[in-house]
């Protein structure tokens, strides 16, 4: 769309584009050029009318000179509320700071668009505390009695664990008469299973093999030289594993003094005095790190009071205190649930039912009843060991210890009680829970049977301490008047003369 129009603005014709070459000679005559100012007008057609209007004039053509489009803003309103207003939003002040320059950012050039920003550096994961030593890629487990089915059931549970890079086998008797499998094929099968931990077995044959098994090693395990029934007595059970058990500690002593020695073998009671006693001999005693297992009672109750409450096991955990087997096992029912306490006689048929668990269901059969069981808790617990010792986590278990002679004094030296394991061992041991009057009283006759069991265990080391003595005492003054010939020496001074 034309429009022309005069000088002074009195007049104007719209024209369309299409009528310009007709009409523009015929306009051009009738008035002087000077007078006429044309513009362009762009039309649109509006769909409700159909008519054309100019609404707008045409955009200026590009420089080339200058590639930089024309900022396309508003004006601005003028007024001085509009001048404060911009220079607050621009950062300046009402204190005759002058209003910021806007411009069009720079243009970038290909290079610097195909370059990628670097990524920030990856945060470093911090390791969790360790406070005396740094942390190991894995533990070295030695099993005292992997000759019999529980050492064999408790190798194959730990095989399996990433924690562990090393198992030692240790068989204390000949087992070749007896049917079971021999420890060199049980260690040709572990070794076939596809794990990063080693296996290696030693024999009794060779009194040097215990030394090498227990060298270095972090974990000591000590289990029953042989199947005792539960049957016989604490008495005669001691008697028969005392003097495998002291040759156990006289070597941890003198090959891994700062192991983990964890007691399984039967009777627990005994056994921990007398391994502390021998490592008290050494000066190599440290009670953080000798610990009888209760691991087997324990997971027994709480396997019977889940079933008892149609619970699932793994809400249920019924502590244990005292000792570790017959009369001086004291398990806390109380304790198993909280706001809830059984009777005193469904309390009392539990409590028979957790000692009496381990008797055999035969009583012609020698063989114990629960082996599978027994080897499922004692791995745990060793496992729980494991991760203490590398600093992984801190571990709450019930293990038979020494008391402090810092807290309350007991009437037993060592007892029952629930403690934390660190890399350090046994840093925190709990004092005995609240009980029932059903519990205290059952607590006061088992703390009075541990004190039996640790008399007649601290008069068994004596007697024996004072024979070894005697018995070398007596070896050197048959030695010392003896008449000593040197064949070797009467021979050679012949050979000279």
């Amino acid at each position: 769309m034309l429009c022309y129009t005069n000088y002074l603005g009195k007049s104007s014709l719209w024209v369309p584009n299409c009528m310009r070459s007709m009409l523009l000679p015929h306009i051009i005559e009738g008035t002087k050029s000077r007078d006429v100012f044309i513009r362009y007008y762009a039309k649109k057609y509006s769909a409700d009318d159909g008519c054309a209007k100019a609404i707008k004039d045409l955009p200026p053509k590009e420089d080339p000179e200058d590639p930089c489009p024309p900022c396309d803003k508003k004006k601005k309103e003028k007024g001085i509320l509009h001048k404060i207003k911009l220079k607050v939003l621009e950062g300046g002040s009402n204190f005759g700071t002058p209003f910021r320059l806007l411009r069009c950012p720079p243009e970038k050039s290909a290079e610097e668009e195909k370059q990628i920003p670097l990524l920030p550096a990856p945060k470093k994961k911090s390791k969790p505390p360790c406070p005396e030593k740094e942390c190991k890629p894995g533990v070295q487990v030695s099993i005292l009695g992997a000759d019999t089915a529980i050492g064999q059931y408790i190798a194959f549970l730990l095989k399996q664990c990433p924690a562990i890079k090393s198992l030692r086998l240790y068989e204390a008797t000949d087992n070749s008469s007896s049917g079971s499998r021999e420890l060199r094929r049980v260690v040709q099968d572990l070794q076939t299973i596809d794990t990063n931990c080693s296996v290696q077995g030693y024999s009794y044959a060779c009194f040097q093999h215990l030394e090498s098994c227990l060298q270095n090693t972090d974990i000591v395990l000590m289990l029953e030289s042989g199947d005792m029934t539960p049957e016989l007595a604490i008495e005669q059970r001691f008697l028969c594993q005392a003097p495998t058990v002291k040759r156990y500690a006289d070597v941890i002593a003198a090959q891994c003094p700062s192991a983990f020695v964890i007691v399984c073998a039967s009777p627990i009671d005994c056994m921990v005095p007398l391994v502390a006693e021998t490592l008290k001999e050494t000066n190599w005693y440290d009670p953080r790190k000798l610990l009888g297992s209760l691991a087997v009672p324990e997971m027994r109750a709480s396997s019977i009071a889940a079933r008892a409450l149609s619970l699932e096991p793994k809400y249920i955990r019924v502590p244990c205190v005292g000792g570790t087997e017959g009369e001086s096992l004291v398990p806390l029912f109380s304790k198993a649930v909280e706001y809830f306490d059984f009777s005193e006689r469904n309390a009392q048929m539990l409590t028979d039912a957790v000692r009496a668990s381990s008797r055999p269901t035969n009583p012609d059969c020698c063989a114990r009843a629960a082996d599978l069981s027994e080897a499922h808790a004692v791995a745990g617990l060793v496992l729980k060991v494991a991760h203490a010792l590398l600093c992984n986590d801190i571990s709450k278990v019930t293990g038979f210890v020494e008391a402090d002679p810092s807290q309350v004094i007991s009437p037993c030296r060592f007892r029952a009680v629930s403690v934390l394991l660190n890399s350090s061992g046994v840093f925190l041991k709990s004092e005995f829970p609240r009980m029932s009057s059903m519990e205290m009283d059952q607590l006061a006759l088992a703390l009075d049977k541990l004190t039996q069991n640790v008399e007649m265990t601290l008069s068994w080391y004596n007697g024996h301490l004072a024979h070894t003595h005697s018995k070398g005492q007596q070896g050197t003054r048959l030695s010392w008047f003896q008449v000593k010939h040197y064949d070797r020496l009467y021979n050679c001074m012949n050979t000279l003369t």
